[in-house]
């Protein structure tokens, strides 16, 4: 808490959404873990840590759902994303839906 509240956030809430999400992400969801580089520089790196993470959590959800992507039952709504967002992410992260079908 006190990083979090020594940070002068200079991209305000955003910047400070941003941090939560990927510590949120690195840390399983039970802890926050904030990237090293939170302590030593404005930008925050997360890295391929963070990638990986994310990576996984979308791998875990397409499994359960087949590659299913759409409908309350498929993958983004499994992770609280727009099936936009998620083919997007899933692009960025070379994630074919066809491994999941």
């Amino acid at each position: 808490m006190a990083r979090l509240e020594a940070h002068d956030w200079p991209g305000n809430v955003r910047e400070l959404a941003n941090v939560l999400e990927a510590a949120m992400i690195v840390g399983g969801g039970q802890t926050l873990v904030l990237p090293a580089a939170f302590a030593r520089a404005r930008a925050i790196d997360t890295g391929p840590r963070l990638d990986d993470a994310v990576r996984a959590a979308i791998a875990a959800a397409l499994r359960a759902t087949r590659g299913k992507l759409y409908g309350r039952d498929g993958a983004a709504a499994r992770l609280g994303l727009k099936p936009g967002t998620l083919q997007s992410k899933m692009k960025k992260l070379g994630i074919a839906r066809g491994e999941f079908v």
